[in-house]
């Protein structure tokens, strides 16, 4: 019975091991929320496929309202366009210009620094 286990427990750990974030997974949009007491702010990033293997372009728009004593001022919104390249060793995703990195816990979410996106 013990051996039973152990053999289960040991096919259940390679299948974890085996099953890896890949290219095609982190396309896709991913969103975060995020508030403080100078701003209130969301977030959505669209990672695209792109002809290489390697590259992506990533689209950053974020609306955000900063808070002026004590209350939120006009929305406004920025847009970003980058180049990123896919690392499938470290399993992350760089962007060339600013050498931000991208990282995928799971297939649900992203991380950026220390925010957290999670795929719509």
């Amino acid at each position: 019975m013990k051996k039973a286990i152990i053999s289960i427990l040991s096919i259940a750990g390679i299948l974890v091991a085996c099953h890896s974030i890949n290219r095609d997974d982190i396309i896709g949009a991913y969103t975060n929320h995020a508030e403080s007491a100078y701003s209130i702010a969301d977030d959505t990033l669209t990672i695209t496929a792109t002809a290489s293997e390697t590259v992506f372009t990533v689209v950053r728009r974020t609306a955000f309202r900063r808070i002026v004593n004590g209350k939120p001022d006009s929305l406004q919104h920025q847009f970003r366009r980058w180049p990123a390249t896919w690392d499938t060793q470290q399993k992350q995703l760089m962007i060339l210009q600013t050498g931000a990195i991208f990282s995928f816990p799971d297939r649900h979410s992203l991380l950026y620094g220390n925010s957290v996106y999670r795929k719509l």
